[in-house]
């Protein structure tokens, strides 16, 4: 029987730590909820080699331990309760090779707590043209663990991250960080009175209010007396984060070297046409309409040809079953139901499709960054750009897309709002109607038939905003003052593997999930329609 070890992928966000995952696991991973709240966990399996698999967790991305966002505090109640069937045999902290120095906190942070960890810096491939040069056995000696330079591009690092990862036990378990250097006298007398637990690893608990970690279940704190306030605790949090950049700081000096000269830097110069303040809406607009485009002229050839195959089925099966009620429910409601269903996927496809290039190339965190300002006025946040943009093919995925959004209110506002963008289901309404009511005519070269069709798209978008608008003045719900901070990623090259996995997943969550209730709803119309009331008193 083989052996089977449970992996956990933790590191900052665009590290590239979800391409990782994707190549270790392919696609044999599945995405789902925690449970009790919105935040998506993606788990996948690993061959290690002939004798052991591994069952890998990608943790939400997370900057340290110091949980504030819902994931950032999933990501810390899976490392530090043992009884969490996600509680990881060894943790693989990813990095990104460019920006070592802010990445090397959280591991740390997790090496404190003496889980066998290994430390993977990312896209090695791109250290020659950054100028970087890494001195990969000091680096280890240094942070008594293992270091493994991987390219998700290339596939270096890969095997040699699996053969490290089946021999987790013979890693350190050697802090990086002396955590009674913060405070002796309170650690000391927290060491006294829970002698057998880690001392980081309470420190974590009380620092974060035992409420709100899962940990605190595992450790009986009800005897401990803390004698530090709030204030204290945070001057503490803070003089912890400065030792451990000091500590890395020291271990960098030793092993990471960036050579200037020879770097070769596009990121200023593009940031500074995409990001700006009139020439980037006007270069986002000019990729929405390229998407838009693409998602009706694209799909209307496969759409076409779905509608038909699911057509002919119905009738196949209306000419060749039997007469009776079981015909009439297969082909007049099972079978259009799985057409409505299978109709739309194209459009979904095309569409994740889009927003995963764009996510690749680390484009999306700008344009929501660039958005964050204008949209924070209507109640929302930059946050809400994808999930109303998602909402022009349906606003079920876009709903989904939502719960990326922190703040409760902003998170609630967008998924009420985003209905009223114009999904791909009116199409065809209201293509009937613009046929029937607007005359053919050109202004500027457009049909009037067309500039039609773009006014009934923004004024979605513009009832969407409206109503946002009064539910933010409306709604009393308390919302904290929030600021949009960011670490902007490097642009990437999309990588066609990840994009593929990311569209095949997104798309048959799509499936499974509106497909029950579109399939039974279809049936629910098909039984009204032929035995409806009136018909059921006569019987």
């Amino acid at each position: 029987m083989k052996q089977t070890i449970k992996v956990a992928l933790v590191g900052n966000p665009n590290t590239g730590k979800s391409s990782l995952f994707n190549v270790l696991t392919g696609l044999n991973q599945k995405v789902a909820n925690y449970p009790g709240i919105t935040v998506e966990k993606k788990i996948g399996r690993c061959k290690l080699n002939h004798t052991c698999n591994a069952d890998i967790i990608d943790l939400p991305g997370t900057y340290s331990l110091n949980a504030n966002s819902i994931d950032e505090r999933v990501a810390v109640g899976s490392l530090l309760n043992r009884n969490n069937p996600y509680f990881p045999d060894v943790v693989v902290a990813v990095t990104d090779v460019e920006n070592l120095k802010h990445n090397l906190l959280i591991f740390t942070q997790i090496k404190d707590l003496k889980i066998p960890t290994i430390l993977v810096v990312n896209m090695a491939d791109q250290m020659a043209k950054k100028g970087i040069s890494l001195n990969v056995e000091v680096l280890q000696e240094r942070l008594n663990t293992r270091v493994i330079l991987t390219s998700t591009h290339t596939k270096q690092g890969i095997e040699e991250l699996k053969e490290a990862i089946a021999n987790y036990k013979t890693l350190t378990r050697t802090p990086c960080l002396n955590i009674n250097n913060l405070d002796v006298a309170y650690f000391e007398n927290l060491a006294q009175k829970f002698p057998k637990e880690n001392a980081y690893k309470l420190w974590l608990i009380i620092s974060h209010n035992v409420d709100i970690v899962e940990a605190s279940k595992e450790i009986d704190l009800s005897g401990w007396a803390n004698t530090k306030s709030d204030s204290e605790i945070k001057r503490m949090k803070q003089r912890e984060t400065i030792l451990r950049y000091q500590f890395i700081n020291t271990v960098l000096k030793e092993t990471y070297v960036v050579d200037t000269s020879k770097a070769k830097n596009l990121r200023a110069l593009l940031d500074k046409i995409l990001m700006h303040k009139i020439f980037g809406y006007l270069i986002f607009i000019l990729i929405l309409l390229l998407i838009f485009q693409a998602i009706f002229e694209w799909s209307s050839v496969p759409m076409a040809w779905i509608e038909q195959q699911f057509s002919s089925f119905a009738e196949w099966v209306a000419t060749t079953l039997p007469k009776g009620v079981f015909n009439e429910l297969i082909s007049q409601g099972v079978i259009p139901g799985i057409g409505g269903v299978a109709i739309f996927i194209p459009q979904i496809a095309i569409l994740f499709l889009f927003v995963s290039i764009l996510e690749e190339t680390g484009y999306m965190s700008r344009v929501v960054f660039l958005m964050d300002n204008m949209m924070r006025r209507f109640g929302l946040s930059g946050k809400s750009v994808v999930p109303l943009i998602s909402g022009v093919a349906c606003a079920i995925p876009a709903v989904m897309v939502a719960r990326n959004i922190e703040s409760w209110k902003e998170r609630l506002i967008t998924i009420l709002v985003t209905p009223f963008m114009t999904c791909s289901a009116r199409l065809p309404v209201y293509l009937i109607i613009i046929a029937l009511v607007i005359p053919q005519g050109y202004i500027f070269g457009l049909s009037y038939q067309a500039l039609t069709m773009f006014g009934l798209y923004l004024l979605g978008f513009l009832a969407a905003l409206t109503s946002a608008f009064i539910l933010d003045k409306t709604l009393k719900i308390r919302k904290n003052k929030s600021f949009f901070i960011a670490e902007m990623p490097n642009y990437k090259t999309p990588q066609l593997r990840n994009i593929t996995i990311t569209v095949f997943e997104k798309t048959k969550s799509f499936v499974l999930g509106a497909g029950k209730i579109i399939l039974a709803i279809s049936i629910i119309i098909w039984f009204l329609g032929s035995h409806g009331m009136g018909k059921i008193q006569s019987c």
